[in-house]
C-alpha cells in the first residue's frame, strides 16, 4: 500500500518547490511601464520550434499589453517577463512531456538593492546573466504536436493570470 504513495508523494514535492519562486512582494518594486514583454522560448527535443515559439510570443505580447505592461523592447527595462517551455518524448509513440515556466526576470547588476532598480534604465547587450524574482510554472503531458500547441496556449494564458494575480496584490 505504501509503494502507492511514493509517486505522489514526489510528485506534490516537485510541485512545492516548482512554486517557490512564486513571490509577490518581488513585484513591488516596479512599475507596469518598468516592465516589458520578453522572449518566449518553445524548445523540442532541445531544439527551437519557430511555429511554436511564434505562436507562444503573440500570445505572451498580447495578454503583457492587455495587462497594461510596458510595450517597450525588453532590453531597455528594469525587468522582463521570459516565457520558456521544453519539450520531450517520453518513448511512448506521439506522448509529449512538457515543462513551461513564466519568469520576471532583471539583470543581474554589481550590488545594487532590487529596491533601487525601479528608476534604473539598462542598455542591454546580452552580456550579463540575469536573476529571476518570480516565476510559476508546471509540468503536463500533451498526447500530439497539435495538442500540445493548445496545451501550451492554455499554459501561457494560466500562468499570465497568475502573474497578474499576484501583481495585484503589490500593486
Amino acid at each position: 500500500m505504501m509503494k502507492n504513495f511514493r509517486p505522489l508523494t514526489l510528485a506534490l514535492a516537485t510541485l512545492a518547490s516548482a512554486s517557490a519562486s512564486r513571490l509577490p512582494a518581488n513585484l513591488e518594486p516596479f512599475g507596469p511601464e518598468q516592465v516589458c514583454v520578453g522572449r518566449a522560448e518553445v524548445l523540442v527535443r532541445g531544439q527551437p520550434d519557430k511555429k511554436l515559439t511564434q505562436a507562444a510570443q503573440e500570445l505572451l505580447n498580447k495578454t503583457a499589453t492587455t495587462q497594461k505592461l510596458s510595450t517597450t523592447s525588453y532590453t531597455e527595462c528594469p525587468a522582463w517577463l521570459s516565457y520558456r517551455v521544453e519539450v520531450a518524448n517520453t518513448g511512448q509513440d506521439k506522448l509529449l512531456v512538457y515543462g513551461a515556466t513564466l519568469s520576471l526576470v532583471t539583470p543581474k547588476l554589481e550590488t545594487k538593492a532590487v529596491g533601487n532598480l525601479k528608476d534604473e534604465t539598462f542598455d542591454y547587450d546580452g552580456g550579463f546573466e540575469y536573476v529571476t524574482l518570480w516565476d510559476a510554472g508546471g509540468q503536463d503531458i500533451a498526447f500530439d504536436t497539435e495538442n500540445l500547441a493548445f496545451r501550451l496556449r492554455a499554459r501561457l494564458l494560466d500562468l499570465m493570470d497568475t502573474f497578474a494575480a499576484d501583481w495585484k496584490k503589490t500593486h
